[in-house]
């Protein structure tokens, strides 16, 4: 009986300019279940919190961010924890650097998903996800759709800020059975984690 390496989380950092790991982060780590079986994706790593789990359980697993801070610092907290062999991590503008070909089993995207507002910020790549908070995720779904086996999973983390509705949508007309399979009160919002079955 093999003995799986437990990450070491106190064995990770954050570089300045990428979205630490949140409330959301650990909701949608709570609502996902990495089996040895998967091939997996995580989009938008940030600091790779989610990623070390992919690598530590998925068969294969692949990571990416549009900022390359956040792809330098995935790799970084990989090599720490002795990860840096089991996944591999490149820039891309959501799955637009992944081959066609690629299909995965896990897709999981932690999205930027506020509405737009007056406020400006280093983080705002991370935090605002367009007028209605919801055009970047209704650029992915397509995407992973595209990218998922037959009964292959995403999930997607809303906020109820955001044209939540129009996500739900999406995932439905690319032929996704959603469900919400995790939620928790903010201040003025609620997060959810949506999930789509192929």
């Amino acid at each position: 009986m093999s003995v799986r390496k437990v990450v070491d989380y106190q064995n990770f950092i954050v570089f300045p300019d990428v979205y630490p790991p949140s409330g959301d982060t650990y909701l949608l780590l709570d609502s996902i279940r990495i089996t040895s079986d998967d091939e997996f994706l995580e989009v938008g790593c940030g600091a790779g919190l989610i990623t070390l789990k992919g690598a530590e359980r998925a068969r294969s697993a692949i990571s990416i961010d549009v900022s390359i801070d956040a792809v330098r610092n995935t790799k970084e907290n990989l090599r720490r924890n002795g990860l840096d062999q089991n996944c591999a991590v490149f820039q891309s503008d959501l799955l637009s650097s992944i081959d066609s070909s690629t299909k995965f089993s896990l897709i999981v995207f932690n999205p930027p998903y506020l509405p737009d507002d007056d406020m400006s910020t280093n983080l705002d790549h991370a935090l605002i996800g367009g007028h209605t908070g919801a055009e970047v995720t209704q650029r992915f779904i397509p995407q992973a759709a595209n990218h998922l086996i037959k009964g292959g999973r995403v999930y997607v983390v809303v906020s109820t800020l955001a044209d939540s509705e129009a996500i739900w949508k999406t995932m439905s007309d690319c032929s996704l059975s959603v469900e919400i399979v995790s939620e928790e009160p903010q201040f003025f919002e609620k997060i959810q984690v949506f999930k789509g079955t192929r």
